[in-house]
């Protein structure tokens, strides 16, 4: 049998710490790993064991990142059902996301 193949999205963040917690918070995620000082970054695994798909924040040493370039760079996890949605936002916003109008509806 071979490895299943996880998407793993990284994506660059001054605060480590409490970008890994809002979003293990908001979006229900688990810290599967990390690493420090690997070649100066350092960065936070998180997902879920059992999904394919993994979101890698990472921060540089000595190194500033700005805010994401426009209000087209997000992203986007989808709730089919609208029951759980409800839930799923207020949690999201207590942890700290901030919702926006959509660029592109």
């Amino acid at each position: 049998m071979s490895p299943t193949r996880i998407l793993r999205i990284a994506r660059p963040t001054d605060p480590l710490p409490a970008i890994a917690e809002m979003y293990a918070h908001g979006l229900g995620f688990q810290r599967l790993g990390g690493f420090e000082d690997h070649d100066g970054f350092d960065g936070i695994i998180l997902g879920h064991p059992s999904h394919p798909y993994h979101i890698e924040f990472t921060s540089q040493r000595g190194h500033c990142v700005e805010r994401a370039p426009n209000s087209d760079h997000l992203l986007v996890f989808y709730e089919p059902d609208p029951h759980p949605w409800r839930a799923t936002c207020a949690r999201r916003l207590e942890a700290g996301f901030l919702q926006v109008p959509a660029y592109n509806p």
